[in-house]
């Protein structure tokens, strides 16, 4: 920003920046795509061209403007990064770039010996467009520009100075610029790459993220707009709260927004800044509202709408690493919407003409009323124990300070007795509530996956008849393979799923969202984590979930409390595996004769 206000005061009649001027041809193609990406690499550099890079805009507005630009500084390999402690470059907004420049000066910054020959060679090259024009821009960073000012004065650079250069004297130089020898350009000693960077990459290596990049193109292009650095990471988190609010219905509430914006400025001032960076602010947004908002804040955060490569350059993939170094990765843990809807799409009713009543079928399959209250009551029992067995889970002992919490701790106080202290059961939050049950008695195994050998063949979906009954989703035994009665078939269940309050179950073996699922138990534990309307699931089986079914789980904003099918009563179990499917509602009233 300073550059190109530097740039329309000062008019100048050239522009000098410190970059190697070995690579200026290269330098100059880069600025010439800008506000495109390009990335220019050396064996051993790599030089990214964007928009706020102060040196980049510098040639950028020298080509706009038709005005003879010069990269000036000495080609130096394996040149050291420095991390200097320097004030927050937000200050200079506040202080101004004068005062900004004097604290950086006096901070007496450490010199490397490749310095000194840097920036004699600047000051050469810059005495030398002295003498062809008039007024000359030379856009350096702190670090170097007070020792090449200085240097301005001499009036010769001897030959070990100016790193094999040959001498120069400030008298010997022609006033007439006709006669004046062109600069000595040296052919790249390295194979030089002109390249761009992937979607993906362009995210993650930039040096000033997307949303900054953006604004700064708007300033540019008019001068009405104003730039304030706290004022965008204002109005992106507000842009990225009606993005969460849309993708996933939870609301985003004003207290949201006040948390964030302080957090930030607490973990920006613990780090000695005044803003925070995109890392920062990131974390923010995770700690204080969840990850899907932090996510949309990167989302929006590193998009980058300028990347167009136009001229094809080759894409590149790269990391954060390669052009950085080491950096602090960031995961984002996303909860999904729910795709299950409460009740069925129903039709809307024809209220024309009276069309004739068609009676149900005889053949429509019904429960036994007592086992379906038989398998409630064992689904309630499991709800309440998961939830009990969760919240002792995260249960644990303190020291007694002020209050007895949840009573006193007997073992860890004998176990502490040397120490002297009581020990109390504090508990954490106290979980929620469970709506989805999944008992698998029996898995699929390979050979079953023959229709002519399957052991439970039969899958299907029922609807609760009442608000007091769940809808259930089981495969069992066939319904011909052992009829007891008439329109009676004892069947034994190979695994079901329960999930409340009914009348919302679609048939999960016909839904396309499970038709990767591995076996049908999985495909019940997928069913009971779409359906489920709290956030926790109770799976009784011989094996735990496995780690993609819990992440699955996770993104949807749900727990699986797993309790192994050998800590339950057997004889219980053997109740609840058998059941009775009866053709018609009528069958009801002979039922209890055959059934046992």
């Amino acid at each position: 920003m300073h550059v190109k206000k530097a740039f329309d005061y000062f008019q100048p009649d050239c522009i000098a920046v410190e970059l190697s001027e070995d690579l200026n041809d290269s330098f100059l193609h880069a600025a010439s795509r800008l506000p495109d990406i390009t990335l220019i690499k050396t064996s051993s550099l790599y030089y990214l061209a964007e928009p706020c890079d102060a040196s980049f805009e510098a040639l950028r507005l020298a080509l706009e403007s038709g005005l003879p630009s010069y990269c000036i500084d000495l080609h130096v390999d394996n040149y050291p990064l420095f991390n200097e402690a320097l004030p927050d470059p937000y200050a200079i907004s506040i202080l101004g770039l004068e005062k900004y420049y004097t604290a950086y000066i006096q901070s007496q910054p450490v010199k490397h010996p490749l310095d000194r020959s840097r920036e004699l060679h600047m000051a050469r090259r810059l005495k030398e467009l002295s003498c062809l024009y008039e007024r000359v821009l030379f856009i350096a960073g702190f670090h170097h520009s007070e020792a090449v000012l200085a240097a301005l004065d001499q009036n010769s650079f001897p030959l070990d100075e100016v790193n094999g250069q040959r001498p120069f004297t400030s008298q010997k130089i022609p006033r007439d610029a006709s006669k004046l020898p062109e600069f000595e350009k040296e052919k790249p000693k390295t194979q030089v790459t002109i390249a761009t960077l992937t979607e993906d990459s362009c995210r993650k290596v930039m040096a000033e993220y997307g949303w900054i990049s953006q604004a700064y193109e708007e300033w540019r292009g008019s001068s009405d707009i104003e730039l304030d650095r706290q004022q965008l990471i204002l109005s992106l988190y507000k842009k990225s709260s009606d993005n969460y609010t849309k993708n996933t219905g939870n609301p985003f509430l004003g207290y949201h927004l006040r948390n964030t914006m302080k957090f930030a400025r607490n973990y920006s001032l613990q780090q000695n800044r005044l803003l925070p960076g995109l890392f920062e602010l990131l974390s923010c947004a995770k700690g204080c509202v969840d990850h899907n908002y932090a996510y949309e804040v990167w989302e929006l955060a590193t998009s980058y709408p300028f990347r167009k490569n136009i001229d094809n350059l080759q894409e590149l993939d790269l990391s954060v690493e390669d052009i950085w170094g080491h950096s602090k990765p960031i995961y984002f843990h996303l909860k999904q919407r729910q795709t299950k809807g409460l009740h069925f799409q129903r039709r809307q009713k024809d209220r024309g003409g009276k069309k004739p009543f068609s009676p149900p079928s005889p053949f429509f399959l019904c429960s036994y009323p007592p086992e379906d209250l038989q398998v409630e009551n064992f689904g309630d029992f499991l709800k309440k124990k998961g939830t009990r067995l969760l919240s002792e889970e995260q249960a644990h002992s303190i020291p007694f300070s002020t209050s007895l919490e949840e009573g006193l701790d007997v073992k860890e106080t004998v176990r502490h007795w040397h120490e002297k202290k009581l020990y109390v059961r504090k508990r954490e939050k106290p979980p929620q509530a469970a709506s989805s049950v999944v008992i698998i008695f029996d898995e699929d195994s390979p050979e079953e996956k023959d229709l002519y050998n399957e052991k439970f063949p039969w899958k299907t979906s029922w609807q609760g008849e009442h608000s007091q009954e769940s809808d259930m989703a089981f495969y069992a035994t066939s319904l011909q393979q052992n009829i007891i009665g008439p329109g009676i078939s004892r069947c034994e269940y190979g695994g079901f799923m329960l999930t409340s309050p009914p009348r919302r179950l679609q048939d999960v073996w016909t839904d396309p969202d499970y038709e990767r699922c591995k076996n049908k138990g999985e495909v019940l534990l997928r069913a009971a984590i779409d359906y489920a309307l709290k956030p926790l699931i109770i799976l009784v089986a011989k094996k735990p979930p496995t780690s993609k079914i819990r992440g699955i789980a996770q993104r949807y904003g749900k727990k699986i409390v797993y309790l192994p099918l050998g800590s339950l009563s057997p004889i219980m179990l053997n109740k609840i595996r058998s059941f009775h499917a009866l053709d018609g509602h009528d069958k009801r009233e002979i039922a209890g004769d055959y059934i046992f």
